[in-house]
């Protein structure tokens, strides 16, 4: 008969934070505000700062907090605070909206490889993606009850290279999603394809919008893509 072995039970509660990943979203977040803007952290510094500042004396009397910010050392409050005043979060989105989802879109779990991702997940950062990108993962038919509604595998390096190349942020999203897509699936050639992508995305140094992309690929994903 043989001996049962004791499973090690996994312990309960919340997961560790990624600190790297969670610094990358604050500067992903003022990358945002700043576009939208088009001024400096000392220059939105100015523009948020509380009633109370004196702004003839602004520069001795500033927190430096959105220098902070640009350099991902402090999440901005999102919630409000005590006395119902709203986090800066908050007062920033309704100054430059779409702003605040940097702070609280899921897409940074798919730079997260230590959090499980289900391919339900997957597919709903597919069919959120542009039509221009959409069109070459998606049947053009397909809706959310349509059981088959994968395109066949793709193989031109064309697509692929067009995300690298694509400006928005919608590129490097759709990469990330098809490297998670090709490890649940277990498509290793899929795999081996994407990671090349991302490693010229790293020596290139490239951008997608407001996601500095390649200090993304060489801080989160690149130690463990060596791996294999």
């Amino acid at each position: 008969m043989v001996e049962s072995k004791s499973v090690k039970k996994r312990s309960v509660g919340r997961p560790k934070k990624n600190k790297a990943l969670q610094q990358l979203r604050v500067q992903t977040w003022f990358n945002a505000v700043a576009e939208a803007s088009g001024k400096t952290a000392y220059e939105l510094e100015k523009e948020f700062a509380p009633s109370t500042v004196d702004r003839e004396n602004f520069n001795k009397q500033r927190a430096r907090l959105w220098e902070k910010y640009r350099l991902g050392k402090t999440m901005p409050t999102i919630k409000e605070k005590k006395g119902g005043r709203k986090g800066i979060a908050q007062l920033v989105e309704e100054k430059y909206p779409g702003t605040i989802h940097w702070l609280t879109d899921e897409f940074f779990d798919l730079a997260n490889m230590e959090k499980e991702i289900t391919m339900k997940f997957v597919r709903e950062v597919f069919e959120s993606l542009p039509l221009e990108i959409r069109k070459h993962i998606i049947l053009e038919n397909a809706n959310s009850s349509t059981l088959f509604w994968r395109k066949q595998l793709i193989s031109e390096s064309a697509f692929y290279e067009g995300l690298v190349r694509n400006p928005s942020p919608y590129g490097f999203i759709a990469l990330l999603a098809l490297l998670r897509e090709a490890l649940i699936c277990q498509n290793e050639p899929s795999f081996h394809t994407i990671k090349k992508m991302l490693i010229k995305i790293e020596d290139e140094d490239i951008k997608h919008g407001p996601i500095r992309s390649g200090i993304f690929t060489k801080i989160i994903l690149t130690p463990i893509l060596v791996l294999y």
